[in-house]
């Protein structure tokens, strides 16, 4: 690597950016996955609904991506970032309400709101990245990031599964708590100003998403990373929704089981990214891709041969070495995407391949409804999720 971890953390320039989004995942993934706890074991309802949540909180970055990326480039990316957290303390106040009530639909209605918000943010937080760092930081910087969002992902199903079970008024103050502290940092990030003040914002969300598609699919080596981290967000998404299905109804086990899958889970993307990162050295390159994507293939394949009752510790050995596969396919495409993209038009790239990710979540969140609605079994789920990853690994080679 470049760099090393705890430097990048000592940086004035990196060090706010970081936090916030790290404060913002905990409070995006905590709302969510204690939703899903509220589902499957308060309000004893549907599997399916489990992938509903999933798709409510993708569905705006497919709306609102493409204005998000030219809000981004119009304006300094800071006093967005800085803004969109402003108004998420307002979606916090929604999300406490829901706690207190115990209301599903409100807090459907908090999870949406937290979604269109995490839509704006998102070209702001990694275009951001090659506005403060050099390049050769970005691969280290991009697997900080991603580890920071699983372990996000993590620490809020564990807190989730706690105090939603114990203390619901609990959950809405660490809500709010946290969407302060994401307040708090964002006010403190750098402002490098305004990559292109003159740009005209599209009147329609829909027409600026697919201005931006158009105009992604016009450059190869963008449309090729692109698509190549759509694929990544479509595994992530298939094996965080069946995780907790798959605890229930295979393993026979409860929400402590789940908690510790995604304990396994986020340190495999983590050991995944910083492998990615450690390989790269600096470069941008997408080849350690593919052979995170064979990873993949053949660890999903296992897992859904082998998960059992009484075979938790096999089961949870191929979960970490799916996710670490997915941690070497994430770095290297959106460090792609954030090199090669001109720096004027930064952050609509990164817009437009947060479409194309949102639209693999929101096809897997579609497709796993329709299919643990109609009984599937979950480790079928993941064996069809690897004969999938073999599939592309193969045809990436022809």
């Amino acid at each position: 690597m470049s760099a090393k971890p705890g430097a990048l953390l000592l940086d004035r320039r990196f060090a706010p950016l970081f936090w916030c989004q790290a404060f913002a995942a905990f409070n995006d993934n905590f709302l969510k996955t204690a939703l899903v706890v509220l589902i499957l074991y308060r309000a004893k309802g549907s599997p399916a609904l489990v992938a509903v949540a999933g798709g409510v909180f993708i569905l705006p970055f497919l709306l609102c991506s493409g204005i998000a990326g030219e809000m981004a480039d119009r304006f300094d990316k800071a006093r967005v970032a800085t803004m969109v957290k402003g108004i998420e303390i307002g979606a916090a106040g929604l999300a406490v309400a829901g706690f207190l009530a115990g209301s599903v639909p409100v807090l459907f209605a908090a999870l949406l709101a937290f979604g269109v918000l995490a839509a704006l943010f998102g070209p702001v937080k990694y275009g951001l990245l090659p506005d403060l760092l050099e390049t050769a930081r970005l691969p280290l910087a991009n697997a900080m990031v991603d580890f920071t969002t699983f372990l996000a992902i993590l620490a809020g199903t564990a807190l989730g599964g706690l105090l939603g079970a114990r203390a619901p008024w609990l959950l809405g103050v660490v809500v709010m708590g946290f969407a302060l502290l994401a307040f708090g940092a964002a006010a403190l990030i750098p402002r490098p100003g305004a990559a292109r003040p003159g740009l005209k914002l599209s009147a329609s969300p829909v027409a600026a998403s697919a201005d931006l598609l158009r105009t992604l699919r016009g450059a190869a080596p963008l449309w090729r990373a692109a698509l190549v981290n759509a694929w990544f967000w479509f595994a992530g998404i298939t094996c965080m929704t069946l995780l907790p299905v798959l605890t229930r109804t295979t393993l026979l086990r409860g929400p402590g089981a789940v908690t510790l899958g995604l304990t396994v889970f986020s340190l495999g993307i983590g050991a995944g990214s910083f492998l990615a990162a450690s390989r790269l050295r600096g470069r941008i390159a997408l080849a350690p891709a593919w052979g995170g994507t064979v990873v993949v293939g053949i660890a999903a394949l296992a897992l859904g041969a082998l998960a059992a009752a009484d075979r938790f510790g096999v089961t949870l050995a191929l979960l970490f070495v799916v996710a670490l596969g997915g941690g070497v396919i994430a770095v290297p495409s959106f460090t792609a995407v954030q090199a090669w993209a001109p720096a004027e038009a930064r952050a609509r790239a990164v817009a437009g391949t947060n479409i194309l990710s949102a639209a693999g979540m929101v096809a897997a969140s579609l497709i796993l409804t329709v299919l643990l609605h109609a009984g599937a079994d979950p480790r079928a789920l993941f064996a069809g999720l690897g004969a999938i990853a073999l599939s592309l690994a193969l045809a990436a080679r022809r």
